[in-house]
């Protein structure tokens, strides 16, 4: 039997079990706001042409680190179900303290690859991880139907991180150099390492396959068998590859408004985002999971064509809502709630690897249509691709509540 299907006759978890939940959203909402007080991340680009001496180096780097990242998705999505949350979170955040280090200290392009393939490591030891640590440790409470308020206040802090650092690096890069920046950004990393050494381990993981092939091609049927979870998978990787606008848009605002506030509009896309997050739990607890997903994904596409097509001082303002937060937490309750206990990483690994392949093959025909005509016909060619997420989105709408759940039918 199942650790899913035992846990259907459980009794109302103890007041400790309440305060563990309490306790690891805490810690998980700090962590997530040290990982991502990054004051370099605006100018890492040119930081890295700094060091290396040139822009392409600068820009192989980047790719580089995210073809570490889906390189290393499945494999650390096993490890996390396998040995479990808390020392794959652990892990990630001395890796990631490693990269940091690489980064302040490294006098070359050698010692920046080797940076960049190091956060890419911690980057997918994260990934799938952390929300399975939130999903199973209010599951192992009894309150997993809380899952969409907690991830909603846990992953509001990555924005406000982005809207706090940004400002700071930047003076501090006008007050000292960009390298200090750097330097100084290691320290965050280090607080997460603290953080995550905190963490309690949930128990609430079923049996594993002896053996890691089996257990990966376990996964894979489980996805495979649940029609729902193989749309949501799709949704998740189609919504992850539209995050390729964001390395294009700038240069859209930047036709509409002064360089001097860029700064401002991303400030400002990062606290709409903060605030969908926050609210997220509230909207879901009222129209359901599938309607915020559907409705958040509707209010993005409209939003975003008119602001493309018909260009003016206000189109940037468009271009950030508060529906991305409310649509990711949903799209998060959905999979969750279909991915099995034993093999829950595993699963959110490889829909994080469809999502980055389909990123980098998204972000590379924006990049030739940009070329060829303008940067308005390659957002909106990226807008194309998301869409085919509405009618997946739809179907989940309108026969989830009639299909049983893949991680029920688990025995």
């Amino acid at each position: 039997m199942s650790a899913r299907r035992f846990s259907l006759f459980r009794v109302r978890a103890p007041k400790s079990a309440d305060q563990t939940v309490d306790r690891t959203v805490r810690l998980l909402s700090w962590f997530n706001f040290f990982g991502d007080f990054r004051m370099y991340g605006p100018i890492m680009v040119i930081y890295f042409a700094q060091v290396t001496g040139s822009y392409a180096a600068a820009a192989s780097l980047l790719a580089v680190k995210m073809l570490a990242s889906a390189a290393f998705e499945v494999p650390t999505g096993v490890l996390s179900d396998r040995l479990g949350r808390r020392g794959t979170m652990i892990a990630g955040a001395v890796v990631m303290v490693a990269a940091h280090l690489g980064y302040a200290g490294a006098p070359g392009y050698g010692l920046l690859l080797a940076a960049v393939v190091l956060e890419g490591l911690a980057t997918s030891l994260w990934s799938g991880n952390n929300e399975s640590l939130l999903y199973d440790t209010l599951l192992e409470a009894g309150r997993e139907d809380e899952f969409p308020r907690h991830s909603g206040r846990v992953n509001s802090m990555f924005q406000i991180a982005l809207a706090l650092a940004a400002p700071i690096g930047g003076v501090v890069a006008g007050v000292w150099s960009l390298r200090v920046v750097v330097v100084l950004s290691v320290v965050p990393q280090v607080l997460c390492v603290l953080v995550a050494l905190r963490v309690r381990e949930p128990r609430v993981h079923g049996p594993n396959e002896s053996k890691v092939l089996a257990h990966l091609g376990s996964a894979l049927r489980g996805i495979r068998r649940s029609p729902v979870l193989r749309r949501m998978t799709l949704v998740s990787a189609l919504r992850y590859s539209g995050e390729s606008a964001a390395q294009l848009s700038p240069v859209f605002v930047a036709g509409l408004w002064p360089l001097w506030a860029l700064g401002l509009w991303r400030t400002f896309g990062h606290g709409m985002s903060f605030v969908g997050f926050r609210v997220s739990g509230w909207v879901i607890g009222r129209v359901g999971a599938t309607r915020t997903l559907l409705f958040g994904e509707l209010f993005d596409n409209v939003a975003n064509f008119v602001a493309l097509v018909v260009p003016t001082v206000f189109s940037p303002v468009l271009l950030g809502s508060p529906a991305y937060g409310m649509s990711t937490v949903a799209q998060q309750t959905l999979l969750q709630r279909e991915f099995t206990d034993r093999e829950r990483a595993t699963m959110g690994s490889l829909a994080s690897l469809l999502g980055s392949v389909l990123y980098g093959l998204v972000a590379l025909g924006a990049g030739l249509v940009a070329d060829r005509w303008g940067i308005v016909a390659a957002l909106l060619a990226i807008q194309a691709v998301v869409l085919v997420a509405l009618p997946l989105a739809w179907w989940v709408h309108a026969h989830a509540s009639s299909l049983p759940r893949a991680s029920r039918r688990r025995a």
